[in-house]
């Protein structure tokens, strides 16, 4: 999955400055794809790795995120969809960041007891979160068959749209994937 993750969100850098044909807002998208993408596979590190990373940086990260995915759903109804997802997948990303970090220190100040329940977040949010990822998915796999006729872009198979749902797909998976380890 980390590797997975890292190579969408260097897919997506990629596709931010280099495929042709894109606009503005397909970028901003791709962007926020590629953060994404990133700090999944930071996050999924193995060996517990990801905790590497200072616990002040996603909230830095992913606050900014989150905000700017939110104000292009209200700013414009192109691409409304992918902006509610990234939205989602930045603050759940949060959510599980803050999780993480509280079960680390949780369990170095509370040794040996068993109500680690209390540091890994809501039952009912990650239930809600995981439903999403999982719909988000599904309709990531059913965009990956388009008729041909209704495809657009250059013919480059590199740009393809399918391409940029199977990122999606790739990503929800992932997402699901991480919320069920809470």
């Amino acid at each position: 999955m980390t590797f997975l993750t890292a190579a969408t969100g260097l897919y997506c850098a990629l596709r931010c400055h280099l495929a042709p044909g894109t606009t503005r807002e397909e970028r901003h998208l791709d962007a926020s794809t590629a953060l994404k993408g990133l700090s999944m596979a930071a996050m999924a590190l193995p060996f517990g790795a990801g905790r590497a990373v200072p616990e002040l940086l996603w909230p830095v990260v992913l606050v900014p995120a989150a905000l700017w995915s939110a104000s292009g759903v209200l700013r414009s109804s192109v691409h409304r969809r992918h902006r509610i997802e990234h939205t989602v997948g930045h603050l759940a990303m949060l959510y599980m960041a803050v999780a993480m970090y509280s079960r680390v220190s949780s369990s170095a100040e509370m040794a040996g007891m068993p109500d680690m329940a209390a540091v890994q977040g809501p039952a009912w949010l990650t239930a809600v979160l995981m439903l999403f990822f999982a719909t988000a998915s599904a309709v990531s796999c059913t965009r990956l068959f388009i008729p041909a006729a209704a495809r657009t872009g250059s013919g480059d198979l590199l740009w393809a749209p399918q391409v940029k749902e199977a990122c999606h797909l790739v990503l929800g998976i992932s997402m699901f994937t991480m919320l069920l380890t809470l």
